[in-house]
């Protein structure tokens, strides 16, 4: 007697089909997750490693560098922005630690004599073959975070500002509508801050932080000044310290990013001297004065945050929270 040949039936394949489905809906976020959680940790070993880098560059010139540098006198209250000449614009803290990241040759091809805000709308300096402006075109990988979509390609974005302080906007040394420039943090106009100034101790004030706030530029935007290498833009249009940035706002408190623009693009560009944040899930990534890297919280409290932005305020007493 031949035996008959047992086959799926219709039902019983769309069932297994379905589990399979299943089975792989329950596996892709923990696969998204592994992913970002990896992505995480080369963010924070990149911040780590701008943070050593300013460590070096104290270690060569016993202070740590210039948040940005400004070639003209900053007192006064409205030095920020009542300017209209270019070359007052110098070098951000992201080209003078070049030769500490390994990256000399890139720290050569700038021209410290000429402006460094690029496509800064002065007869001098908006040609696009300034030296400055194409080594400012040119990404640099290393301040990129890693879970920044616009992190790719020929973008020169700058994910990682250096702090140049933190308190109400009252504090601020000078403001541009929204825009900030604060003096009492490590990396501030003209700052040369030594261990020895931050009073706190320098495993209570931060150094760098991660933002998700710069406007992503390109070598094809021309109206974007923002990128990895732009300086202070001070004139009455424009002001902006771009690389640096104060701690006013609570973490990830401004919807959108430079990434993902939004309605609120234009707050997003007055505020982003203003406060910090990532794409990475629940806050973003801080480097300390000395040199350790933590992950702190959008929750944590306000007060503490600009604290911890001060150098020399006595606060908060127990450090990171």
């Amino acid at each position: 007697m031949r035996s008959r040949r047992r086959a799926f039936t219709l039902v019983e394949l769309l069932v297994v089909i379905a589990i399979i489905g299943i089975l792989i809906a329950l596996l892709l976020p923990a696969v998204q997750s592994a992913r970002e959680a990896a992505r995480r940790m080369q963010c924070s070993n990149k911040v780590r490693q701008l943070a050593l880098a300013q460590h070096n560059y104290h270690s060569a010139h016993r202070a740590f560098s210039a948040g940005y540098i400004v070639n003209k006198s900053t007192a006064g209250s409205n030095w920020c922005y009542a300017d209209s000449n270019c070359t007052n614009h110098g070098a951000p803290w992201t080209v003078l630690i070049l030769p500490f990241i390994e990256e000399t040759a890139r720290y050569e091809e700038f021209d410290f004599k000429r402006t460094f805000t690029s496509t800064c709308e002065c007869p001098a300096d908006r040609s696009r073959t300034s030296p400055n402006n194409l080594a400012w075109e040119r990404p640099l990988e290393r301040f990129q975070c890693p879970s920044d979509p616009g992190s790719s390609g020929d973008v020169n974005n700058i994910n990682y500002f250096g702090v140049q302080g933190g308190g109400p906007q009252s504090a601020s040394v000078c403001t541009y509508r929204e825009r900030v420039m604060f003096a009492n943090g490590v990396l501030y106009h003209n700052s040369a801050t030594r261990v020895e100034h931050i009073q706190d101790g320098s495993s209570n004030v931060f150094l760098l932080g991660e933002t998700k706030y710069m406007p992503t530029p390109t070598h094809r935007a021309s109206t974007v000044h923002g990128g990895w290498a732009s300086g202070g833009r001070l004139d009455g249009s424009g002001t902006n310290p771009y690389t640096v940035a104060a701690v006013v706002d609570q973490v990830n408190s401004l919807p959108g990013s430079g990434a993902h623009p939004n309605s609120q693009v234009p707050d997003m560009f007055f505020k982003m001297s203003r406060l910090f944040g990532s794409f990475h899930p629940g806050g973003c990534h801080f480097a300390m004065a000395d040199g350790s890297v933590h992950f702190v919280s959008e929750n944590t409290d306000l007060a503490v945050l600009r604290q911890l932005g001060a150098r020399s305020d006595g606060l908060p007493l127990k450090g990171l929270p």
